[in-house]
Order: C-alpha cells, then sequence, then structure tokens
C-alpha cells in the first residue's frame, strides 16, 4: 500500500510530504494506482520549481522506487510561500481523489510536527 504521509504544523502549514510503499495494484510496469501517485508526486515537485523557482530538498529510493519524501523551504516570503501551500494542497486533493477510488491500495495520514500523527 501506498502511504502519504502530510507534515503540517499546528496551523496546518505544510513543511513535508512523503509517499512510500507500493499500491500492488497490479504488477510492475502496469500498476496503475501506483503511476498515478508517481505522477502527483513529481508533478508537485515539477511545479515548485517550474512556478515558483524553488528547489526542495528532495530524498527518494535510488533503486526499486517506492520513496519520495520532499522537504519545503521555509525561509522564503509570505506571498511565495501561500502560492507554496497552494500547490501542495492541491496535491493533497489529487490525492484525496485516488484515496476515494483505490483506498485500498494508497492512504493519506496527517503528521503534526511537534505532536501526534491526525
Amino acid at each position: 500500500m501506498i502511504q502519504v504521509t502530510i507534515h503540517h504544523d499546528e496551523n496546518r502549514h505544510v513543511s513535508a510530504f512523503e509517499f512510500s510503499g507500493h499500491a500492488e495494484y497490479d504488477e510492475s510496469g502496469k500498476d496503475l494506482v501506483c503511476a498515478g501517485a508517481s505522477t502527483i508526486a513529481i508533478g508537485t515537485v515539477n511545479a515548485i520549481y517550474a512556478l515558483l523557482q524553488l528547489q526542495p530538498e528532495v530524498e527518494q529510493a535510488a533503486e526499486g522506487g517506492g520513496y519520495l519524501k520532499v522537504d519545503l523551504p521555509s525561509d522564503i516570503e509570505p506571498e511565495i510561500d501561500a502560492k507554496l501551500q497552494l500547490i501542495v494542497q492541491v496535491m493533497t486533493a489529487q490525492v484525496y481523489s485516488m484515496v476515494q477510488n483505490y483506498g485500498q491500495y494508497i492512504q493519506i495520514n496527517y503528521n503534526q510536527v511537534g505532536g501526534g500523527t491526525r
């Protein structure tokens, strides 16, 4: 199962997100859930770079995939940060759409920084 975790503070300000695991919806190369989740994750990183000219810190599995963590920059102007948060909200909405249709293969979780999982 793919686990999508959104890391945020008490004000729901997102500081990082990560995608981990494999959907196992179908065999490798034919797994539509995995392809969809990967497209959302990489598309979000690309949008952050292309639209805001920000370079988030990205950690990913070298071989075999199945893991991507993105730490968002925090020392940016409020106007840019608002746009960054909007991009992440769009990503979250896309993941929710996948969860509605393929909830047995993908889940979304929230982790409050400095607190427990919500």
